[in-house]
């Protein structure tokens, strides 16, 4: 059975919340903890070391995309799944050039 830990990354509770218990749903996954911003990601990344982050690309401060490019870099193997509200193609653009 698959086992995968998940780093949760909104800035919106009610959207972490709510990503939280449909992931929550599938057995074998699990939600080890949560972040409000990229910064936070970004620390709680290191000291957990998640099997997969799923992070929103647009945030006050670091945003996804800055964090996931940070995360990549010091940590290479990471795998991030970036998820927008944004309809740009330019967003998946830049998210792909990141390693996301």
């Amino acid at each position: 059975m698959l086992s995968a830990k998940l780093l949760l990354v909104d800035d919106h509770a009610v959207v972490r919340s709510g990503l939280r218990r449909l992931l929550e749903l599938n057995q074998g996954i699990e939600v080890i903890a949560e972040a409000d911003s990229g910064e936070q990601a970004y620390q709680l990344y290191g000291d957990l070391q998640p099997d997969i982050v799923v992070m929103d690309i647009s945030m006050p401060g670091m945003g996804g995309l800055e964090s996931a490019r940070r995360i990549i870099k010091r940590h290479p193997a990471a795998k991030i799944i970036i998820f927008s509200m944004h309809e740009t193609a330019s967003f998946a653009s830049q998210a792909l050039k990141a390693g996301v």
